[in-house]
C-alpha cells in the first residue's frame, strides 16, 4: 500500500514494512528502502509519522505541528481507498 509518494508499506506474513522511496543518483532511477519493521499496520503507521516528525530535527514548533497535521490527513485519507 502506497502511502504519499515518499513511503509504501508491504506485509510478508510476519512484520508491516515501511520502505522509503529513493532515486539512484548514478541512474536516476527509483528504488526502495526498508526503514521500519512493525507488528501491526497501525503500529507502521504510527511510526511513519515519528520518522516524519523526527526529520523535522524539531527546531521549530510550529513546524512539527504542522507535520503531524499533514500526516494524519494522509493516513486518515487511507480510510478513503478501500
Amino acid at each position: 500500500m502506497k502511502v504519499g509518494v515518499n513511503y509504501k508499506i508491504e506485509s510478508d506474513g510476519l512484520n508491516i514494512t515501511i520502505f522509503e522511496r529513493r532515486i539512484s543518483r548514478k541512474t536516476n532511477k527509483e528504488y526502495w528502502v526498508s526503514i521500519g519493521y512493525y507488528s501491526s499496520v497501525a503500529n507502521a503507521l504510527r511510526g511513519l509519522v515519528d520518522l516524519e516528525v523526527a526529520k523535522t530535527t524539531l527546531k521549530e514548533f510550529k513546524v512539527v505541528v504542522g507535520k503531524q497535521e499533514e500526516l494524519y490527513k494522509l493516513i486518515g485519507g487511507l480510510n478513503n481507498v478501500y
